[in-house]
């Protein structure tokens, strides 16, 4: 179990120092502080996570700005089902290799080809995976 300090939002400010408080304080909302994650990901992972993450829609233009294609994999990451995340990354690398995709019972989103072509090239040219 993890220790942690429980104290009144109102009065709290800043109990530690050295850290990235977003964004200016609001009446009654609670802090935010950023809070660096590492996560090792596979190609299929990153091609799900770019390619099925709801409220995500990466340009074709974006697609060749590394920047903003590791933007994309953050928000994707943070709003991801970490469970269902293993399904969708072996769907759309069998996608992405034209092979058979595995009948899991599941229901997956369609994707047009060229886009899903063209994710994985970005995949593979800012992150240095492939398939």
């Amino acid at each position: 179990m993890m220790p942690g300090i429980v104290s009144d939002q109102s009065t709290a400010g800043r109990i530690v120092e050295g850290l990235d408080v977003l964004g200016e304080p609001e009446p009654g909302a609670p802090t935010r502080v950023e809070v660096q994650v590492r996560a090792c990901l596979s190609f299929g992972e990153l091609l799900a996570l770019l390619v099925f993450t709801p409220g995500l829609n990466l340009l074709w233009e974006e697609l060749d700005e590394d920047d903003a294609v590791r933007y994309a994999v953050q928000f994707a990451a943070l709003s991801a089902d970490v469970l269902d995340l293993h399904y969708l990354a072996a769907y759309a690398t069998a996608l992405y290799q034209g092979v058979a995709v595995l009948d899991t019972g599941r229901v997956y989103p369609a994707v047009d080809d060229e886009y899903l072509t063209a994710v994985g090239r970005a995949v593979t040219r800012v992150f240095g995976v492939a398939a």
